[in-house]
């Protein structure tokens, strides 16, 4: 009997399960491109900055939780929320999908300065390579759909950016 408890005991204390708070700040630096749904505006690509935090919970090789982010790019501000699922793979990758909760987008343009953008949906994927001590390097493509109206017209608008980000995984 006493076998079997200090066996138990053992076998109790040495299993781990790798339960955490996964806080994950990252800053970034990409291209935007937008697309407008009206003949007479341009399409048009800028460089974009952004900085931004996914929070959640992560359990052995799975990651869940919220992302949320600002930054700019060209003529336009934004500030995303989305929820995210990742998996960290035991090659030093990680990926993870995200689905954009909402997302508000401001333009400093002339010609979109008056412009309401109502926020339709996104998505973004991404993939992080995670052999630095402490730091994952880590590429997102995004695409954001939003319905414009201005001075009465109104129309589709889209963004895709791609982001190269740093940032710092923390499992607490």
């Amino acid at each position: 009997m006493k076998k079997l408890l200090l066996a138990l005991i053992l076998t109790l204390t040495t299993i781990n399960a790798q339960a955490s708070l996964l806080i994950d700040p990252y800053i970034g630096t990409g291209l935007m491109k937008t697309t407008y749904d009206l003949g007479s505006l341009d399409d048009d690509s800028d460089n974009l900055t952004a900085v931004g935090a996914r929070v959640g919970y992560q359990f052995l090789l799975l990651s869940a939780g919220i992302d949320y982010s600002k930054g700019s790019g060209g003529d336009f501000n934004f500030t995303n929320t989305s929820v995210f699922v990742g998996v960290d793979l035991p090659i030093l990758l990680r990926a993870w999908a995200e689905y954009f909760l909402a997302s508000s987008l401001d333009s400093d343009s002339s010609a979109l300065r008056n412009a309401d953008f109502e926020f339709k949906d996104g998505v973004s994927l991404g993939i992080g390579f995670t052999a630095l001590p402490f730091v994952s390097l880590n590429l997102e493509v995004q695409n954001i759909n939003y319905e414009t109206e201005v001075s009465g017209v109104e129309f589709d608008f889209e963004t895709a950016a791609y982001i190269f980000s740093v940032s710092l995984p923390l499992n607490l």
